[in-house]
């Protein structure tokens, strides 16, 4: 059992977290580096939101904080909120597009039901 002085317990109880979204189930957190610099938790939700690859995702934090200032499970933990995210978003944009698919097909649209001039091939 690793034992914690009182400075690195109050530094570790003092890192937050915030949720990715209102209706979001991916919880981001406080990270801190090697050395004990905390990147704060908006700022990688910043850069999920912002990265368009995982890879470009990383590369921000390499290029900011220094290559060898994360470990493993530091890093993973960021890269993990980052799939999360994004499983999220794409599970989401998928039920939105099912449900849109099933209001056209009920008739359910703008005009509130079937068009009477769609058979005629205007």
């Amino acid at each position: 059992m690793k034992l914690k002085t009182y400075t690195q317990f109050i530094g570790e109880s003092q890192l937050t977290s915030i949720k990715a979204g209102e209706d979001s189930k991916v919880n981001v957190s406080d990270q801190k580096t090697a050395n004990g610099d905390v990147v704060p938790a908006q700022e990688i939700l910043g850069q999920i939101i912002a990265a368009q690859t995982e890879q470009e995702f990383k590369a921000y934090f390499y290029d900011k904080y220094g290559s060898t200032k994360f470990d493993t499970a530091t890093m993973g933990q960021m890269t993990q909120s980052y799939q999360d995210y994004y499983k999220e978003k794409v599970g989401a944009d998928a039920e939105k597009e099912k449900e849109e698919k099933k209001k056209d097909k009920e008739g359910g649209g703008e005009g509130g039901g079937d068009d009477p001039l769609a058979d005629l091939g205007i």
